[in-house]
């Protein structure tokens, strides 16, 4: 294909190479040089075009959508509730096995809990609070939870976590907590203290717990932002595909052939005539010299005498010259060529063909061949 077009533009300008210059000659061979890379950089088609945008705008809205199922699973929690128990004098729950990240210690991987405690009937005494507890263990029933919560409340362990509530308790009241944990099995413990941070275990008590986890922040999230990035890609992509088919429905897009050839015609209408204009006053001497016998143009006195159709040399200079008429240079502007002449550039950025010429005023006319 490429070979076609640099052999179908050697044929064009072949047609010119009586008035192409060295530089339009050297343009016509770049096309043999820049050939490998005319292969390489092949136009596609409209159609092919088409398509591409068309398949990279729906890559675009197909990992967006991807991306809020992702966020969406990520924001989504494990909700789980615990009730009060008359026996041991508190809600506890067992948790379960709580997935993530395996990275101990407190980090920025580790799983949200966010707790609401509903106090129910709390106790009639005058100072009460509520202690939540988040205790890594397998077995919520095993009697080693007693010492494990023993631990939480004295020391800063992050696999056994105690809060304290800092409001005070009312009849139905809400209560927030809020726990970072790492994955494992855990249990969950809440209850109501007195001022000294003893349990109560008063009669007719009750509180409600509402818990939720979420588990899946970091892996969603994750998966949700490589999404997002690939739409962002996807997005540059099409907005890429877009240009160049404006570029092509628009016909901006030239070829080398036609590029050369632009540059060549531009070239021929800077340079003007190639020489000077031929001359068409008469070919003799000037008026009221005597003829000479070596012009053939010049008729004997003989000649004249019997030639009736030959008009009188005084009433050739009588006769009035067409003068012509100057054109005002708000009409567009002139730019100067070769051998005194000038070219009119309009406002439109167009050439007018008419070759002009500088008059003893200093205006321009048209040239008189």
């Amino acid at each position: 294909m490429t070979r076609t077009k640099t052999r179908r533009a050697f044929e064009v300008l072949a047609g010119h190479g009586d008035c192409m210059t060295e530089e339009e000659l050297d343009a016509a061979g770049a096309l043999v040089v820049d050939e490998d890379q005319d292969e390489l950089l092949e136009d596609l088609s409209v159609e092919e075009r088409k398509e591409r945008l068309k398949k990279a705008r729906w890559n675009v809205f197909l990992y967006l959508g991807i991306a809020a199922i992702l966020f969406g699973f990520a924001l989504f929690p494990m909700p789980f509730s615990a009730d009060y128990d008359d026996f041991s004098k508190s809600a506890e729950k067992d948790v379960g096995l709580v997935w993530g990240l395996p990275l101990v210690g407190p980090d920025l991987f580790d799983v949200p809990m966010r707790l609401t405690v509903t106090a129910v009937e709390p106790p009639a005494q005058p100072s009460v609070n509520i202690a939540v507890y988040v205790i890594e263990q397998k077995d919520c029933t095993d009697y080693s939870l007693s010492e494990k919560v023993v631990e939480a409340r004295e020391g800063d362990s992050h696999a056994y976590q105690y809060q304290e509530g800092s409001e005070r308790v009312l009849a139905e009241g809400t209560y927030d907590f809020e726990f970072n944990i790492d994955p494992g099995h855990y249990c969950l413990i809440a209850e109501y203290i007195n001022g000294t941070g003893a349990k109560i275990t008063d009669a007719g008590m009750a509180l409600t717990v509402e818990g939720k986890l979420y588990p899946n922040q970091f892996f969603g999230g994750v998966a949700g932002l490589a999404c997002l990035s690939l739409s962002a890609f996807a997005f540059v992509g099409a907005q890429r595909h877009g240009a160049a088919l404006r570029k092509v429905l628009e016909g901006e897009n030239e070829t080398t052939e036609s590029k050369v050839l632009s540059d060549a015609s531009q070239a021929r209408i800077m340079a003007g005539p190639s020489g000077a204009p031929p001359s068409s006053g008469p070919s003799g001497g000037p008026p009221g010299a005597p003829p000479s016998a070596e012009d053939p143009a010049v008729p004997t006195e003989a000649e004249a005498i019997s030639s009736p159709s030959a008009a009188p040399a005084e009433a050739l200079a009588e006769a009035p010259s067409e003068t012509p008429t100057p054109v005002a240079a708000t009409e567009g502007t002139f730019e100067p060529a070769e051998n005194g002449y000038f070219f009119r550039k309009m406002p439109d950025g167009s050439y007018d063909q008419t070759v002009y010429v500088q008059n003893a005023e200093g205006g321009y006319e048209p040239y008189q061949g």
